[in-house]
């Protein structure tokens, strides 16, 4: 592990507690390799590097290690459309239509930013690791598609809207999209680790991408994707923690585009029911207390975010986790505002510093630990039978993503002992059975769930469909 490096002194105590977390989740995720630093104001406050750049090589990764960021490709991306409302070229409320022609009727009247909250309602042309090889068979792909749902009904994360606002920023600036981020951002800024396109195993600076494990559990490995140019302003920048330090103290200093502009800009959209929508202008938001956050992730490994107090946004903190993959899934923006929130407490919300926590104290301890973590939550929040049945399904399904469908199947039976009128329990339990490879135990819970809920007509599809799965299984005996 490499000693944090900092600019502007932490307290001993938030240095111990951010490194504490660190490790619990190495311990917890075990991913090969990763760096993170926080950034207090534009000040490197925080920085940690450990793990291998590669399995069977004695490196660590180090500030210039390239990582790739998938979907974080999308903050340089959303950063050049606000230089280019500055510079009075790119109106986010006027219709699409008026800045690219060749699209459908239907989609012309939609508003520009409605596009870049995910709000249109757009057909998806994106489906990783199909992706089409050029832009042309991207949008055969989606012309005459249906709209997945009305337009401004709801936030649903989409390519193709900023595909589309990417021809928009395009067609108004009279330069390519590489050219854009390239001169404005990276070079500019002297970015020079940020390549975009797809690096090999021979390329020594790179780690190594792990995904998941094989039928032996052995890590599979990747090299880094080799996405078209047209998708760039989506996926496909590799960059290194000393990169994205930079590019954030610039974005924080006011120098790519104007504070006030981020400003009047990270707020979502009012969706058509009245609600906010769960983008800010293209960036990821969430608000919690006192405090705004938004930011973006990528490929489920590697996250930037940024968290300002509301009321007075001079008081903010950056969070920036990368890492190469591992054996587990992870929550990384969870694990991003349980690090932040150790800066500048009230920036993660009570639950989701319970579940980090408690899904280390599971790993470490096992279910009965984590159960009296639970429990104790539940009291203190004077949760009802409802609530602390809600609580328990939501960390069931937390441990079903990270550990499988074994270990959730303690907190499911925990909840169905307790609240055996529920019909959701026995369908929660019935779900992680039946992914355990238990479908007589799964049938005998959906069985339950449908005498609560007669009229759910999924679990009685799932109950027919498990049925001839088992007679077919007994036949074949």
């Amino acid at each position: 592990m490499a000693a944090p490096a900092t600019e502007t002194a932490l307290p001993a105590a938030t240095e111990a507690a951010l490194n504490a977390r660190l490790d619990a989740m190495m311990e917890v995720y075990s991913p090969v390799g990763y760096s993170v630093a926080i950034l207090r104001g534009d000040q490197l406050v925080f920085e940690r590097h450990d793990g291998l750049e590669r399995i069977g090589r004695p490196d660590m990764p180090d500030e210039h290690t390239l990582y790739a960021v998938f979907s974080m490709s999308k903050l340089l991306f959303l950063v050049a459309v606000l230089q280019s409302v500055e510079r009075g070229e790119l109106d986010l409320d006027a219709p699409i239509g008026r800045y690219v022609a060749d699209i459908p009727e239907t989609w012309q009247a939609l508003p520009v930013r409605q596009l870049l909250e995910h709000a249109s309602g757009l057909p998806e042309y994106y489906s990783h690791p199909d992706v089409p090889p050029t832009f042309d068979d991207a949008m055969e792909r989606v012309r005459d598609a249906a709209f997945l749902n009305p337009p401004g009904t709801l936030s649903r994360y989409n390519q193709t809207n900023f595909l589309l606002v990417k021809l928009a920023l395009e067609a108004v600036s009279g330069r390519g999209y590489d050219d854009l981020v390239g001169t404005d951002q990276i070079v500019r800024l002297g970015l020079e680790d940020s390549v975009y396109g797809g690096l090999t195993l021979a390329d020594q600076d790179a780690v190594i991408l792990y995904r998941g494990l094989d039928e032996t559990g052995a890590l599979l490995t990747s090299e880094f994707p080799d996405y078209p140019a047209y998708v760039h302003s989506s996926v496909g920048l590799n960059t290194s923690l000393a990169d994205l330090e930079s590019w954030t103290r610039a974005l924080v200093r006011g120098e790519l585009v104007a504070r006030q502009t981020l400003l009047d800009n990270w707020l979502p959209m009012t969706l058509n029911n009245g609600r906010p929508g769960a983008y800010a202008t293209g960036w990821e938001y969430t608000q919690q207390g006192a405090f705004t956050t938004v930011g973006h992730g990528g490929g489920g490994r590697v996250n930037l975010m940024h968290s300002f107090r509301t009321e007075t946004p001079d008081e903010h903190v950056t969070v920036i986790y990368l890492d190469n993959g591992g054996p587990r899934e992870m929550s990384h923006r969870r694990l991003a505002a349980a690090l932040a929130n150790e800066i500048m407490p009230g920036i993660a919300s009570p639950l989701q510093i319970l579940f980090e926590d408690l899904t280390a104290i599971y790993h470490a301890k096992g279910w009965s630990a984590a159960l009296a973590g639970l429990d104790r939550y539940a009291g203190e929040q004077a949760l009802d039978a409802a609530g602390a049945e809600a609580l328990f399904n939501s960390f069931g399904y937390n441990l079903f993503g990270i550990f499988g469908p074994d270990a959730a199947q303690h907190v499911f039976r925990t909840n169905v002992e307790r609240h055996p009128g529920s019909a959701n329990v026995h369908d929660s339990l019935a779900e992680a059975l039946r992914a355990s490879g238990d479908a007589t135990g799964a049938l005998e819970h959906y069985r339950h769930a449908q005498t609560i809920d007669p009229e759910n007509a999924r679990v009685a599809a799932i109950i027919a469909g498990l049925e001839v799965e088992i007679a077919a299984g007994l036949s074949q005996e």
